[in-house]
């Protein structure tokens, strides 16, 4: 997918700026907007979609349709761990993807496949004001939308995360042994199931490529503790790498296996 940056319609000088800067910062071309439609703005540029930037929202627009970034529930996940972090709230609400990753305060955290955002949202919450979350996402689209939606959430998280356009079984090969606590998967973009609103867009966009058995043994390398890999019921890719999922509650969407680092 050919993406361009742009603003949305008559922009101040201010917003074009910051549009230019983050084009730069994503390696992306810039199309100038004016009072143009974004239609006629992708046809111009010869882009497939268009990243709508403004101060406060980063905003995918395709095939007619604009999606503004969110982090969805990931965003009340993560007040809910700041607030039990604090001692303000007693853990009533579960939250599998931390009881798993096991993530303590001052880790570092490498998220292979960020998708939407929301579970790097959550870790870097749990990891504290000391703690660093650094994502990989193979899709430049992806990447480019749900980091700019990063840049301008007002979540205090999410300055801790640092997310990188990158194809994880790559960047995981440049990292030094040991570089992570924790090393996360989530590869069940690829199974079809009810999702919430807009996620078919997120299908669209994400490498729909499995977990390879090559990169699980990588991300070991590079874990300090252990590496989490997620999946959708049944669990059909953590039957394929012979992972066993850890305890969940009875009728779980999703499971979770733990592998020890080496």
């Amino acid at each position: 997918m050919k993406l361009a940056v742009t603003t949305p319609l008559r922009p101040s000088g201010a917003t074009e700026s910051q549009a230019r800067e983050a084009a730069a910062r994503r390696g992306l071309p810039y199309a100038p907007r004016g009072s143009r439609p974004a239609a006629e703005v992708a046809r111009a540029t010869g882009a497939d979609a268009l990243l709508v930037l403004s101060p406060g929202a980063s905003i995918l627009w395709s095939a007619g349709e604009e999606r503004r970034w969110s982090a969805g529930m990931g965003a009340l996940r993560a007040k809910r761990a700041a607030a039990r972090a604090a001692g303000r709230e007693e853990p009533t609400e579960r939250d599998p993807f931390l009881e798993a990753a096991g993530i303590r305060p001052g880790d570092r955290i490498l998220d292979c496949t960020v998708g939407l955002g929301a579970d790097a949202l959550v870790a870097a919450t749990a990891g504290g004001p000391e703690g660093r979350v650094v994502g990989l996402e193979a899709s430049v689209a992806l990447a480019a939308w749900v980091g700019e939606g990063l840049l301008r959430s007002r979540a205090p998280a999410a300055a801790r995360i640092e997310l990188r356009a990158a194809d994880h079984a790559e960047a995981l090969l440049a990292f030094p042994d040991g570089s992570f606590d924790v090393v996360v998967f989530d590869p069940m973009f690829r199974h079809a199931r009810a999702e919430p609103a807009g996620f078919d867009l997120v299908r669209r966009l994400a490498d729909p490529r499995p977990l390879s058995p090559e990169a699980l043994a990588r991300a070991r390398r590079v874990a300090r503790r252990w590496v989490v890999v997620k999946d959708g019921a049944p669990g059909w890719d953590l039957a394929r790498l012979g992972l066993t999922p850890l305890p969940s509650a009875r009728g779980a969407h999703r499971y979770y296996a733990r592998v020890p680092a080496r």
